[in-house]
């Protein structure tokens, strides 16, 4: 059997366990909140080949990133990260989770019976970030498309801050570059979330300004990110600005450069 049939059947296995109840109280919880904790989305053998498999990748591909991005008022971005193009390369399980059907439907349940579809563009599928020095953080921001799932790999202690830190139900306003982000800050409070190593959260994360606050002691964070997509997403004009600024030597190497993908379906 090929792998992604082994995956995919032990996760619908596993997620058909999970009682109607449950996922309708995380459909109920995203829907108010916009972000929603997912306790066991996986069964706990592919859970630690998963894990397994993204700090090896880091620790033999990973490249440091520093940079701030003027999209979102030069909010910093400061971790170490394997791109997509190394993990599809050396990745077995990581690329099974993010082309799992069974992962999907479970998140369509979850966003209350929306499509949550693979995203249109290779780069953004899947990342591995870790923030590891004092002082590591993933900026403000929204993102391009409208779902992130976000994996905890290794999880720090909530008193070394790493904080997820959100802001619900906002939109990105791109033409005021240098002020969207404090706009929001100033006239909504912000939301914290601590989410513990094995678990993950799903986000609808271009309505939902979004950061890693700052890392502190002696701890590390990383994570695996996949990105999906709405059925609307699908016919939008795209720009994959900030992506490119970050990820340029991955984005280069894989040869979709382009700043605009629009793609109907």
């Amino acid at each position: 059997m090929h792998i992604q049939d082994q995956f995919d059947q032990s996760v619908r296995e596993h997620l058909q366990s999970i009682p109607t109840g449950v996922a309708e109280a995380l459909a109920q919880t995203f829907r108010d909140q916009d972000v929603v904790v997912l306790e066991q989305l996986l069964p706990e053998d592919l859970r630690r080949r998963m894990e397994d498999e993204a700090l090896t990748i880091l620790e033999r591909w990973g490249r440091r990133r520093e940079t701030v991005i003027p999209q979102t008022g030069n909010t910093p971005r400061c971790f170490s990260s394997a791109g997509r193009m190394v993990i599809k390369e050396n990745g077995v399980y990581i690329p099974a989770f993010f082309s799992s059907a069974p992962i999907r439907d479970f998140l369509k349940k979850v966003n209350g019976h929306q499509d949550v579809l693979p995203v249109p563009y290779e780069p953004e599928e899947y990342l591995i970030n870790r923030q590891e020095a004092s002082g590591d953080t993933h900026g403000w921001h929204w993102d391009d498309y409208a779902f992130a799932l976000i994996w905890m790999v290794e999880s720090p202690s909530p008193d070394d801050g790493a904080w997820i830190e959100y802001v619900p139900h906002t939109e990105w306003n791109r033409e005021d570059k240098e002020h969207c982000v404090q706009r929001v800050l100033d006239a909504h409070p912000v939301r914290r979330l601590h989410v513990p190593q094995g678990q993950c959260y799903f986000m609808k994360a271009n309505t939902t300004m979004h950061r890693v606050s700052p890392l502190f002691g002696s701890s590390r964070r990383t994570v695996i990110v996949f990105t999906y997509a709405s059925k609307e997403d699908m016919h939008k004009d795209i720009s994959h600005e900030t992506m490119e600024q970050i990820w340029a030597d991955d984005i280069q190497g894989s040869g979709q450069t382009a700043s605009k993908q629009k793609v109907f379906i």
